[in-house]
């Protein structure tokens, strides 16, 4: 039997790393293309340090491989550039799909964003777009059968390591710094990092995916009010009786976000986190469960318990 290979590009991420123990359980061979150095990884690895723009680089990597699963890109943060955030996540992934063709590999597997949908019309966010722009160009290379394609649309992932607006929430209730929430019925979709790695196997090897589009969750549609009550507990605290007013919230969003620009803050919270508070985010991975067998297993509240120790720092 070949034993398969594969590329994982932003190997050393949070749900990279977490990508790469799955393939070693799965029996694949695995190069990591990484900004950091060789020590980050295992000695079964290679790891080939670069970026998206080093093309040398990509082609060795592509060398010999029978899927990409392509991860790396500009993330999700306040106040970017538009022309490096389509650098990276567009032009980089064009020239990662001609190193990966010319390599003959057979499948990219893209790692896009629930934010990419463009259901409503144009993305939401600059991020957004560069996605779904990205995920354009690597159909049209299915379509036109250079090689195979799947695309991923992931809602916010959770699990050890993770990082947004979920860990600056759990963050700042440990340190006893958030307000309790306002009452919304706003509800939002989650997925955790072991059920997405799955969902990126399944797109790997079934003939099924290729040319698709699958968004990614756990299933369950989550309340705001609720993930602070079960944290709050989780950490021993009792939900106070009082509650931010929502026109209040907002004031305070908008003195973030204004802060934020004038200070250059990537990732402080402001009226993108007050939008993901009170609008509807809700996905359905009807799709890839009934295409390709996908069964999440997890849910943030099982996970919680493992989660928590990245962000509580108890005194010694």
């Amino acid at each position: 039997m070949v034993r398969k290979s594969a590329l994982v590009t932003g190997g050393s991420g949070f749900i990279g790393k977490t990508l790469v123990k799955h393939l070693h359980k799965s029996g694949y061979g695995i190069n990591v293309l990484s900004r950091q150095s060789q020590q980050q990884f295992e000695d079964n690895e290679s790891v080939y340090r670069g970026s998206l723009a080093d093309t040398e680089v990509l082609e060795s990597a592509c060398a010999g491989m029978d899927v990409v699963f392509h991860l790396a890109a500009f993330t999700h943060v306040n106040h970017a550039d538009r022309n490096i955030v389509f650098h990276t996540n567009v032009d980089g992934t064009a020239l990662l799909l001609a190193a990966a063709v010319r390599q003959r590999v057979r499948r990219i597997v893209y790692f896009s964003s629930s934010l990419a949908d463009d259901s409503g019309g144009r993305p939401d966010t600059v991020y957004g777009e560069s996605k779904r722009a990205a995920e354009k160009l690597l159909l049209d290379a299915a379509q036109r059968g250079d090689i195979e394609v799947c695309c991923l649309r992931p809602v916010n992932v959770y699990g050890v390591g993770m990082k947004g607006n979920l860990a600056s929430m759990i963050r700042m209730i440990s340190k006893g710094v958030f307000p309790p929430l306002p009452e919304l019925s706003s509800r939002l979709s989650l997925v955790g990092v072991d059920d997405l790695c799955q969902a990126a196997l399944l797109a790997a090897e079934s003939p099924v995916a290729n040319g698709k589009i699958y968004p990614v969750t756990d299933g369950l549609a989550y309340n705001m009010n609720q993930l602070e009550r079960e944290i709050r507990s989780a950490l021993g605290q009792t939900q106070p009786r009082w509650s931010v007013p929502l026109w209040l919230l907002y004031a305070a969003a908008l003195k973030m976000e204004l802060l934020s620009r004038v200070l250059r803050l990537d990732n402080a919270p402001g009226l993108r986190s007050y939008r993901t508070l009170t609008s509807q985010n809700i996905f359905s991975s009807e799709k890839i469960s009934h295409e390709l067998g996908y069964t999440p297993l997890d849910s943030f509240s099982l996970a919680l318990a493992q989660m928590l120790p990245q962000f509580v720092h108890r005194k010694k």
